[in-house]
């Protein structure tokens, strides 16, 4: 009985870890027009979560890539505290890599390979967690810059996605660059803005 008892615990433990794994996906737009997607994977055990992020996106101009970004991050967390992070970033041409780990002295991390400390509270602005909408500052993903961060609340809005009508908290955010972003009431990003350099407006939306 204890072996049975002991196998179905597994089971059960095993099914709630599989039942916790989320995928988030986006299109990316640029004035309408589909430029590419991006991704967000979460998985849930017990105190640990684990996130995947990726974003590919290429902009054409006359059948010749004018810009292209690609971007691969992962993430760490133990009880709501990040303690690992890495990333790469090719942003049309230029290259960038982040390691970050907690050691005994706080989170270090090696940005493009310069040695930074980190507050052991940072929180990245990969968007996924509505965490960060209570927060000051932010590390900036690609370069592994700490920016600072003020958001203002722009209400609720109601949005078509996945073509249903879903209401969301719309959310300005200002730093380095400012966007726009909105969250369900499960506090799951399902769209973000954004202006670029040369005016166009980039929009991610769950599909």
């Amino acid at each position: 009985m204890k072996l049975i008892a002991a196998i179905i615990g597994v089971l059960l433990i095993s099914e709630s870890a599989h039942a916790a794994a989320e995928t988030w996906r986006y299109s990316i737009t640029r004035n309408g027009d589909q430029i590419g997607s991006h991704a967000i994977e979460i998985n849930r055990a017990g105190p640990e979560t684990s996130v995947s992020i990726s974003t590919d996106l290429t902009v054409k101009v006359l059948f010749i890539t004018a810009y292209h970004f690609q971007h691969a991050a992962s993430e760490r967390w133990v009880n709501g505290r990040l303690v690992a992070f890495n990333s790469t970033t090719d942003n049309n041409g230029t290259l960038h890599k982040l390691s970050a780990a907690m050691k005994s002295s706080g989170l270090e991390m090696d940005a493009d390979g310069k040695a930074v400390h980190l507050d052991q509270n940072i929180m990245p602005g990969s968007l996924w967690n509505a965490e960060l909408l209570k927060r000051t500052t932010m590390l900036d993903t690609q370069e592994g810059e700490v920016l600072p961060l003020s958001v203002v609340d722009a209400g609720v809005d109601e949005l078509m996605i996945r073509n249903q009508s879903v209401k969301a908290r719309h959310y300005t955010l200002k730093s380095k660059w400012s966007q726009e972003v909105w969250y369900d009431d499960r506090q799951r990003l399902v769209q973000a803005k954004f202006v670029g350099s040369d005016g166009s407006v980039i929009m991610y939306k769950a599909i």
